[in-house]
């Protein structure tokens, strides 16, 4: 698959430290503009369940760093365990803050969450 970008994208919910609902929206040509939700998984880490302690601490950085802020996403490939029933995809992404800092860095610079290739058991999961 090849990456695509979406500048401009509005984070509309943060479900944990690694997983959000973002409003995406690309200029199509043709005078035409798609936008649509979707799920989407912060590539490369892994932050623990939102049901412990330290995930609820990395959501609520996540849900701090995307408030009110419009991202950069670069979609990388489709999330090797599909997604939820009620949606039509979910994606591996790349989220920028207008300042140029990467979230997936940022959580694992604070140590909220850990680099992950997704392979082998999932790390830092309590």
């Amino acid at each position: 698959m090849t990456a695509w970008d979406w500048p401009g994208t509005a984070i509309a919910h943060v479900v944990d430290g690694d997983t959000i609902d973002a409003t995406v929206s690309r200029d199509i040509g043709f005078e035409g503009k798609v936008t649509f939700p979707t799920r989407l998984r912060l590539a490369r880490i892994n932050a623990p369940k939102v049901s412990s302690k330290a995930g609820k601490v990395a959501r609520d950085r996540v849900v701090e760093l995307t408030t009110g802020v419009l991202t950069h996403v670069t979609t990388i490939k489709g999330y090797k365990y599909g997604a939820p029933e009620d949606r039509v995809g979910e994606y591996m992404a790349e989220v920028v803050l207008p300042d140029g800092r990467n979230v997936s860095d940022l959580l694992v610079a604070e140590g909220k969450a850990v680099y992950w290739d997704g392979s082998g058991p999932r790390p830092a999961d309590t």
